[in-house]
């Protein structure tokens, strides 16, 4: 969970950035959809937070989602503005949210692989949308099978 929110405190920031030197509209995208479609994935991603921290699996998901996201995003879009000794929007504080963005990015991919790994059934399969109480009831027999 604490990845999750400090990738909050990186793209937030970035993401503005990213609004003031027009990126969404090099996209195709206007402002006022670009700031919609980004609200939404804050609102999913601060979603998967909330269910990571109740030991969801979903949430887990939502959250390697996410920062696949905002890694390959960042890593395909700036990475060579990144590795540029070339001036860059507001100089190296620019530059470290980038290197940011991609380091949460990483981190959200890895830890919350790792967790829906932990979280396997014993048939192998991920449960990724199961209620822990629905495990619960199958495991004592309670639950259909």
């Amino acid at each position: 969970m604490a990845v999750g929110l400090a990738s909050f405190l990186v793209t937030l920031p970035h993401s503005f950035e990213d609004f003031v030197e027009g990126v969404p509209q090099q996209f195709g995208v206007g402002v006022l959809t670009g700031g919609l479609l980004l609200a939404g994935a804050y609102a999913v991603h601060a979603s998967g937070i909330v269910l990571a921290s109740h030991e969801r699996p979903a949430g887990y998901a939502i959250n390697l989602l996410a920062g696949m996201g905002w890694f390959l995003g960042a890593l395909f879009d700036h990475l060579p503005d990144v590795l540029s000794f070339e001036p860059y929007r507001a100089g190296f504080p620019s530059k470290m949210l980038e290197v940011l963005v991609m380091v949460f990015g990483l981190a959200l991919v890895f830890l919350s692989g790792r967790l829906l790994l932990a979280r396997r059934q014993d048939d192998g399969s991920l449960t990724v949308f199961v209620t822990s109480e629905a495990r619960a009831s199958s495991r004592s027999g309670l639950g259909a099978r």
